[in-house]
This record gives C-alpha cells, structure tokens and sequence, in this order.
C-alpha cells in the first residue's frame, strides 16, 4: 500500500502557487518531502511564497515566474524543473482566475477570453508540456483543479463555469489518451475556500 505522507523524492511542478490554495498545496507537498516548483506571475509574491514554504520544507523549492497563457512559458517552467529535479513525477495544475463578473452581455469581451486562456487554454498548455517527460518515463500524476464551476451554473461568472467545465472534460479525455503511459490524470473539485 502507498505511503500518501511520503513524497520524498516525489518532484512536482505546481502553477499559480505563490497564493491562496496553490500555495497551500505547495506547502502540504513539500512538508511531506516532494521537491517543488511553484509558479505564478509576480516573482514577488513568489519570492515571499518560497520563504514560507522552506521554514517547514523536507525538500527542494524553487520558483518561477510564468504565465501558464503563454506557451513558452509552460515549456521554460518544464526545462527548469527538469534542470533542477532531473524529472518530473506530478504537475499540479492550479492557476485560475474567475474573470469578469456580470451578465454575459455587459462583460468585457476581452476580460472573458483571457479566462478562457487561463483557465482552459493555459491548463491543457500546463499538461501539454509536461507529457513528453511524463511519457518519456512512463509515469506520472496530473492534478488539475476544476472549482465549482464544472458542477452547476454560476450566474454573473460565465467565463469561470464554461473554462472550468472544460477543463473537467479535457481530464477525462487526456485520461484515456494517457493511460497506456501509466499517467493518471484527475480533477479536484475542493469546494468553498477561505
């Protein structure tokens, strides 16, 4: 049976984790021995994120700034994990933003499809570019967070319920894509957060 509070060893890649729920789930990962990457947009916020993490670290942390929109960045984080770690076992795809409030017909056209790019677009990216490696090995773990808009319709949030409910459908497919490659891909729904 699997020890789940041993990751020593373990060497993960977590984006949009220098706040909130992904920097929770980089503390947890690295207090249970995991070597991390953690990513986000503001090196800043990184930089405080990291030395939070190390006071109760058992492995390896390291940052990077990226925006998972953008493809490039998506494969630099992967090169750096790889440089640091060697390899890469589990990407936790995290990163999200809620995008415009308002009704569909008042947002920002422009606001609504950078969600998309983020939530949708920059998580298949985020998969994407850690699969060669993942395949190369024949293993891995894809975490991808879903939230509450893959499970009901969100009013006044539209961008946020259509991105995370496509990314639930994207799983699913990579799922069966990945399979023959032992690559476990699921979603995680954590509910209401603080």
């Amino acid at each position: 049976m699997e020890n789940h509070n041993n990751l020593n060893n373990l060497n993960v890649v977590i984006t949009g984790a220098s706040q909130g729920f992904g920097f929770e789930i980089a503390k947890k990962f690295s207090e249970l021995g995991a070597n991390i990457l953690i990513s986000s947009r503001n090196i800043d916020k990184l930089k405080i994120a990291k030395k939070e993490i190390l006071k109760n670290s058992k492995g390896l942390v390291e940052i990077i700034q990226a925006d998972i929109s953008i493809k490039k960045d998506n494969f630099k984080t992967v090169e750096c994990a790889i440089s640091k770690f060697g390899s890469i076992d589990i990407l936790v795809a995290n990163a999200g933003v809620y995008g415009p409030k308002g009704k569909i017909e008042k947002i920002n056209w422009e606001d609504w499809s950078k969600a998309i790019d983020i939530n949708l677009k920059g998580t298949v990216l985020s998969c994407i570019s850690v699969l060669p490696e993942m395949k190369k090995n024949n293993y891995g773990k894809i975490i991808i967070l879903s939230g509450g808009g893959a499970t009901k319709p969100m009013p006044n949030l539209s961008a946020y319920a259509a991105s995370k409910a496509a990314v639930v459908r994207f799983a699913e497919t990579l799922s069966k894509e990945t399979e023959c490659n032992n690559i476990d891909v699921n979603t995680v729904a954590p509910g209401a957060l603080n």
